[in-house]
């Protein structure tokens, strides 16, 4: 169990709609890591990639740092905007904000799609594009899961 997030049912919307944009085609399971990792990033409150995000929605239209991209492909693409979450999702990000978890990326704070609008998934890499605080821990289908290197963020893998 992770820490309940305060929300309200916009929240819940939004949480759903990226979830469903950025695990479109990997099922239950991939909606609920990419709302672990959305989750996860509101409770780390760690410099320099999430320090200030108070509530899920900082978290889903936070940009990398330095810059006015959106670390989520779906802020930055629009997907975001189109997706029309149903009951079951929504239920799927009320559980995320109220704590649950998925186990297998309980320590995650980023992921990509090496492979973008393909069938197949090219090969993860060691450190997330851009982010060379990370280090691969694993892969769900088209998405690689990446955990911090030991001494980052140590307000949230204690």
């Amino acid at each position: 169990m992770g820490r309940r997030i305060k929300h309200n049912a916009r929240d819940v919307e939004e949480l759903a709609r990226l979830m469903k944009a950025e695990a479109n085609g990997e099922g239950v399971q991939g909606m609920n890591m990419v709302g672990t990792v959305v989750a996860n990033r509101v409770e780390a409150d760690c410099s320099p990639d999430f320090k200030g995000l108070r509530n899920i929605k900082d978290a889903i239209y936070q940009t990398i740092p330095g810059t006015e991209t959106p670390h989520f492909e779906p802020v930055l693409n629009g997907s975001l905007y189109t997706q029309r979450p149903n009951e079951a999702d929504l239920q799927r990000a009320r559980d995320v904000l109220h704590g649950y978890r998925d186990p297998r990326a309980r320590n995650s704070l980023w992921f990509f799609n090496p492979s973008p609008g393909k069938k197949y998934r090219a090969p993860c890499t060691a450190t997330m594009p851009r982010s060379p605080m990370t280090q691969f821990d694993f892969a769900h289908k088209n998405h690689c899961f990446y955990v911090g290197v030991p001494g980052y963020c140590n307000e949230f893998y204690r």
